[in-house]
């Protein structure tokens, strides 16, 4: 029986999992939380708060699913709970996580090629490479590499936290938010949670199959699902507290730590690559652990495949890839969010 110090240890381990796989370059760019919010000003707050309860309630229930079916990959959780629908919702998913691959590693070369000044096909490959590697070690692997990106995107996150605390912003005219409805703002709250729950389903149903205690688990997604909502929250706080000048700007977090030390643009370069690298090698893993669990393919092998087809899609660019493709991919969340509701109505019963 575990002590209790290594039950925590184990829950923020899956914590910080969890947070690595949803926290993707969107994120930390602060265009994501921008687009879904900010955008609509301190009415947002009831929309993060929901998308919030959403990444606790649903990621927990995903953890525990992941336990008591021994789902070693998010195909036995489908299986189970859509039935004769399955085969269409794995192959969705498998390719809105093809599509997620294919722009992290676009915005990888994007970001190696802008901050590093080297090639695009560089960042590309370097990014790959890594993920190969990382994939190698298995579920110990991600779990290793998560607690180290996620725990510098945190800091990161302090940081801006505490710029933005000590700025003075000097607009004084009348800022005029996007009018929206109650209704919308739920939607808004729901729609961003299920586009990125349906992406960690993966990791977390696999840790729940590897850390077969309720407890910890329970834990795991608690906090979770905690951090990612004080994360919107500070996010969304920053962004308000620099508005308007961050609508000009396609990073807005570039806009606060701007007139800064290079050290900061140095050092928020090697965030957004975490950011990008923690949210492709959770999906990778995903990927790889479904054609492991259904055919019996290593995972090295499959995941070197997906890799090496996702690069080459990657040139069609970050921008191209985003604004075609991610609308396709949120419907399916918010199906996945709708199942796990149901189905968890159904056992209770």
């Amino acid at each position: 029986m575990m002590d209790k110090s290594k039950k925590v240890g184990i829950a923020g381990g899956i914590a910080f999992a969890y947070v690595g796989t949803v926290v993707g370059a969107g994120f930390a760019s602060g265009q994501e939380v921008m687009s879904f919010f900010t955008i609509y000003g301190y009415k947002a707050l009831w929309a993060i708060l929901i998308s919030s309860f959403l990444f606790t309630f649903v990621g927990t229930r995903i953890l525990l699913l992941g336990m008591e079916l021994k789902a070693s990959s998010f195909g036995k959780l489908i299986d189970t709970m859509f039935g004769f629908l399955s085969p269409v919702i794995n192959i969705y998913l498998l390719f809105s996580m093809m599509v997620i691959n294919m722009a992290m590693l676009a915005g990888a070369g994007a970001m190696f090629q802008e901050f590093g000044k080297t090639s695009y096909l560089v960042g590309v490959t370097i990014t790959a490479l890594a993920a190969i590697v990382t994939i190698g070690f298995g579920i110990s692997g991600i779990l290793s590499i998560n607690k180290i990106l996620v725990s510098a995107i945190l800091s990161f996150q302090i940081i801006i936290i505490v710029i933005t605390l000590f700025a003075k912003n000097s607009f004084e005219g009348q800022i005029n938010f996007v009018e929206a409805s109650t209704i919308h703002l739920i939607k808004q709250g729901i729609s961003y949670a299920s586009f990125n729950i349906i992406f960690s389903t993966g990791v977390l149903a696999r840790l729940g199959q590897e850390f077969r205690d309720r407890d910890v688990l329970k834990l795991g997604g608690l906090l979770g699902g905690s951090i990612l909502g004080a994360m919107l929250l500070t996010s969304h706080y920053c962004l308000l507290a620099h508005i308007p000048y961050i609508f000009d700007y396609e990073i807005p977090v570039l806009y606060i730590i701007s007139n800064k030390s290079s050290f900061f643009s140095i050092l928020y370069s090697l965030v957004v690559w975490g950011a990008i690298f923690t949210t492709l090698v959770g999906n990778l893993f995903s990927m790889t652990s479904f054609f492991h669990d259904r055919f019996g393919i290593n995972h090295i092998i499959t995941a070197t495949l997906i890799v090496c087809l996702a690069s080459l899609l990657s040139f069609l660019g970050f921008s191209s890839i985003v604004n075609t493709l991610y609308p396709i991919v949120g419907l399916i969340g918010v199906i996945f969010i709708v199942g796990i509701f149901f189905y968890t109505r159904k056992v209770k019963k």
